[in-house]
């Protein structure tokens, strides 16, 4: 449907009203938290300026990839899918996430070092590492501490990786996190090299709206100047409200054939970032706004309509896959009936997504909606 220019006025005026009333993260260090919460390690790898005053990252792009490790207190009292910044001095660890401790990883040979260090305490069938990519309007503090909310709720085994490209944080700068996100393509393949040589067994991928398309344009890239060995440890990709026009993912996806990995988008019809992106840009619905599987039906890719699910914290309906209920409640049932999160060694496409989508279908009525497209 064409839009007005009142509506276009009105929604982008919802949209930055919605972003301007949430509370920024911003990182605060509390030792002490670490007895109270659930301590989440979680794996660094920055194309940001390292903060000089603390264990986080600035706004700005740095040079090249740095590396570090921050431990996250997620607090006890809140509710599965949200994430709760500190609004008191001093803060709450019951209530509030907090930084606990960690430090700066030295460089590429020491952040290899510190991969496979945590994967050797892991069992040998949970040497896997979900690598997460924040979207658009991210600091690395909400970045950071959202993987640290999934990694919990979810009760993911594996190790965490956070990579934090240099978002600048502003919900007015959507041009320029595009731009950004291009910039930090390099960056990005740089560190799935990088894990490639550890001692993981698999590699999960998961981008969240613009950075589903800063995933795909890193895969693409690879794939175009890689070989099939490059591949041999990724095993999913995850493409959360992915910001990506169908065209361009479409171009994305086929340079990834052959290379057997296997792509999940989670999607949902009431996303209202994804209808403001569309908007802004005055093209049809973005890939996780998708309401036709027609257009990718010939791709191998598998689409899971979330549109019939509400989330915490989420007005804008635009990451349910983490701040649903019901999604982490059969994202946690699914793996203490001893599915794999994302993933299973056995066969690439038999992990908890493929188990999630056979169940989701039966009760698509009521919550979910799935479907699937082979």
């Amino acid at each position: 449907m064409r839009q007005t220019f009142s509506q276009i006025v009105a929604l982008a005026l919802c949209i930055v009203i919605l972003a301007g009333c949430a509370q920024r993260g911003s990182i605060t260090v509390d030792p002490a938290a670490a007895a109270v919460g659930s301590v989440q390690p979680i794996l660094v790898a920055s194309s940001r300026v390292s903060d000089p005053a603390g264990p986080g990252y600035l706004r700005a792009a740095g040079d090249s990839l740095s590396f570090s490790q921050i431990d996250v207190s997620v607090p006890p009292d809140r509710k599965p899918g949200t994430v709760t910044f500190p609004h008191t001095n001093p803060p709450n660890p019951k209530t509030d996430f907090l930084t606990v401790g960690g430090g700066r990883i030295a460089d590429r040979r020491a952040f290899i070092k510190a991969v496979n260090a945590a994967v050797a305490q892991k069992p040998v069938n949970q040497r896997e590492a979900f690598v997460f990519v924040h979207g658009f309007n991210t600091n690395f503090a909400e970045g950071l501490y959202r993987q640290a909310q999934m990694r919990h709720d979810f009760g993911a085994p594996g190790i965490s990786i956070h990579f934090a490209w240099p978002s600048a944080g502003n919900v007015r700068a959507y041009a320029t996190d595009r731009e950004t996100t291009l910039q930090a393509r390099d960056d990005l393949e740089q560190l799935i090299d990088i894990l490639v040589q550890t001692n993981v067994t698999r590699i999960v991928l998961a981008g969240h709206s613009m950075g589903a398309f800063l995933l795909m344009e890193a895969l693409r890239q690879k794939a175009i100047r890689g070989t099939p060995s490059d591949f041999r440890k990724l095993q999913t990709v995850v493409l959360m409200a992915p910001d990506i026009d169908v065209g361009v993912f479409r171009r994305q996806a086929q340079a990834l054939e052959g290379d057997g990995v296997s792509i999940y988008i989670f999607t949902s019809e009431r996303d209202r970032a994804l209808r403001f992106s569309a908007v802004l840009r005055g093209t049809g619905a973005r890939l996780g706004a998708l309401s036709d599987n027609s257009q990718v039906a010939d791709l191998p890719v598998t689409v899971i309509d979330l549109s019939a699910l509400d989330g915490n914290q989420d007005a804008q309906n635009h990451f349910k896959v983490a701040t649903s209920p019901v999604m982490i409640s059969l994202i946690r049932g699914l793996d203490a009936y001893g599915n794999q999160t994302l993933s299973d060694a056995s066969n690439a496409r038999s992990g908890l997504i493929d188990s999630s989508v056979g169940i989701l279908k039966d009760i698509g009525s009521v919550a979910l909606q799935p479907f699937a497209v082979k």
